[in-house]
């Protein structure tokens, strides 16, 4: 598995398996994980303790509001907006993870207006940016600080 997370290996994709969509991990997600907010995109993750079913050190999950974004074409433009943002991103992403760990996350957008696609991208590397800092064992004091 440490060979999958080479650079040269980790390909600028997101596939099936990549993407949480078990309802009981979600809501164990939204039940017991840990968040962090970069305008307009916040973070929810949460580490797995049975490493074996996953074939990812990642899975990922979009959402977008229903309450800010009533018409369905909006919040999938937005959803694939993040999608494109976290795939762009991934290579780097994998090569940073602490090795045989393994981690749900959920990026939810929190914005009231449909950004640029550089802005979600730059505001979804900085949130996993600072989620990679918080898994740090040095900083492991500062992780629920880290909520803003």
């Amino acid at each position: 598995m440490a060979g999958m997370l080479s650079l040269n290996m980790v390909r600028f994709t997101l596939s099936k398996p990549e993407r949480l969509s078990s309802p009981k991990a979600i809501d164990k997600l939204f039940e017991a994980g840990q968040s962090l907010a970069k305008f307009p995109v916040r973070l929810v993750w949460l580490e797995i303790g049975e490493p074996e079913t996953m074939p990812f050190p990642v899975q990922v999950m979009f959402s977008a509001p229903k309450k800010k974004f009533k018409k369905a074409v909006d919040r999938n433009r937005i959803k694939r907006l993040m999608r494109e943002g976290y795939r762009m991103s991934k290579p780097e992403l994998y090569t940073t993870l602490p090795e045989g760990k393994y981690y749900h996350l959920a990026l939810l957008y929190t914005g009231t207006e449909i950004l640029d696609q550089a802005s979600i991208q730059k505001s979804i590397n900085e949130a996993l940016n600072r989620w990679l800092k918080a898994l740090s064992p040095d900083s492991s004091l500062t992780q629920t600080s880290n909520n803003t």
